[in-house]
């Protein structure tokens, strides 16, 4: 078990019991007596390797000319999908956040409202995110502005109603599994690799640390409580090995 896990397992324990003591059904939380030697008790988590978490360079530009061929091919499933999966990797909204995003989210010319989401485990749209800091306005950039623009002129040429969804065209939010679907496809491209729509996210974020986008505008963006999260969890190389032996060698080149 790791440190996490526990916690996350003891803090409902704990509540739990603090209720009975105020209900006055035990005397006192014995959890609260409980010490614990962390050091031999929890697991430790070894990060994965950055070419497992994120979308390498070269595979996002591979990736992104098979969405948009997918998107001016016409696919056989579901149309506008090709283009969500590219608008998560120009804001690093989650996948039941893009699903769902509206027109009338953009409150800003360059600021989209992110505050709801598809949640898949019961089919239904709620009015929140993932967490109460997930409830965020990510920047547009200009890439990101093209495929709302894309996306909002293929609705027009199908003569469709969207009811104001900006990937939908037919009135309902975008389906989950038609974006899931599309990283199994673009996955199975790119050499059989197994990176889902959370890749994109971790692409995202590590691709605004290479820019040396300020951590805390960073945690904003994608909604994080603690920029510990974000860096721990979410901060990967986007680097081939080779680019990275390049780079530490000509870090540590001392010849004049």
């Amino acid at each position: 078990m790791t440190k996490n896990q526990y916690y996350n397992m003891a803090v409902i324990m704990r509540q739990t019991l603090d209720y009975a003591v105020d209900k006055g059904i035990i005397e006192v939380n014995p959890l609260s007596q409980v010490k614990l030697d962390g050091k031999r008790l929890f697991r430790k988590v070894k990060k994965k390797p950055d070419e497992t978490q994120v979308f390498l360079k070269d595979e996002l530009e591979q990736l992104t000319e098979m969405a948009w061929t997918d998107f001016h091919n016409r696919t056989k499933w579901y149309e506008l999908a090709p283009l969500a999966v590219l608008f998560q990797f120009q804001t690093g909204v989650r996948i039941g956040e893009v699903c769902v995003l509206r027109y009338d989210d953009i409150e800003t010319t360059d600021y989209i409202h992110v505050q709801r989401m598809w949640r898949k485990e019961t089919r239904e749209l709620v009015e929140h995110t993932k967490t109460e800091y997930g409830d965020r306005k990510v920047f547009l950039t200009a890439n990101a502005k093209e495929i709302i623009a894309a996306a909002k002129k293929r609705q027009i040429e199908l003569g469709v109603e969207s009811n104001g969804y900006i990937f939908s065209i037919n009135g309902n939010p975008l389906s989950y599994r038609s974006v899931s679907d599309a990283y199994v496809k673009y996955g199975n491209k790119l050499g059989n690799i197994r990176k889902s729509s959370h890749k994109a996210r971790k692409t995202y974020i590590s691709a605004l640390i290479d820019g040396q986008v300020n951590i805390n505008t960073v945690r904003e963006l994608v909604g994080h409580a603690d920029e510990r999260t974000t860096l721990g969890n979410y901060c990967f190389d986007r680097r081939t090995q080779d680019e990275k032996i390049s780079i530490i060698e000509n870090a540590l080149n001392t010849s004049a």
